[in-house]
């Protein structure tokens, strides 16, 4: 079970957010706006979809209606879109696939009811923030991965240059780094630089 303060930091969290609810001005709305307000978030209601969701909106309550299906969204391919609630009123295939398309956590049922709201808020924002750190860690990968190729074939170049062995034509471009306070990657480009230039 979730121990009460986590789950104080869990609404403190959710209303800090800034929400965006698009969905057309009738009774579900009336009442996710009013669960919202309950809640304590802080929204802003618009219909029809924008091109693009007012700057810092954290996350998208959206109906998954007619003139949202047929409305292209390029912003929701951005990597920097924010997570999206869809607000379902029926399943059919075109449905599921808009769903699956928005790449969402969790769905609101229409008609809209209080109980599952915050449940589907917390969700999306505890899902988000996973997904972020994921994308983030495997970005710091990739970083390493490169800076270690270009570390690769500075040393290669060492080698080749100065009839060294492998561990010690890295020591060298180590103290390199190190004498001059420079990272390792950064040195090594500049080795590459020069024995390119050089034509070694």
């Amino acid at each position: 079970m979730t121990r009460p303060n986590v789950s104080q930091t869990i609404l403190k969290d959710i209303r800090a957010l800034r929400l965006l609810v698009v969905h057309p001005d009738d009774r579900d709305r009336e009442e996710l706006a009013d669960e919202l307000s309950r809640i304590g978030c802080a929204f802003a209601c618009q219909w029809p979809l924008l091109d693009a969701p007012p700057s810092g909106t954290d996350m998208v309550l959206l109906a998954v209606h007619p003139d949202t299906l047929s409305q292209p969204c390029p912003w929701l391919e951005k990597p920097s879109a924010p997570p999206v609630i869809p607000i379902v009123a029926f399943e059919n295939p075109i449905t599921l696939a808009a769903v699956l398309h928005l790449n969402a956590f969790t769905t609101i049922a229409s008609p809209v009811r209080p109980a599952g709201v915050l449940t589907a808020l917390a969700l999306t924002l505890h899902q988000s923030k996973q997904r972020r750190s994921r994308e983030h860690y495997i970005q710091r990968l990739e970083k390493k991965a490169a800076h270690q190729h270009i570390i690769q074939k500075a040393t290669r170049a060492l080698m080749g240059a100065r009839r060294l062995k492998e561990d010690d034509a890295y020591e060298l471009l180590r103290e390199k780094a190190m004498l001059q306070r420079e990272p390792i990657e950064q040195v090594a480009r500049q080795i590459i630089s020069a024995t390119e230039a050089l034509g070694i």
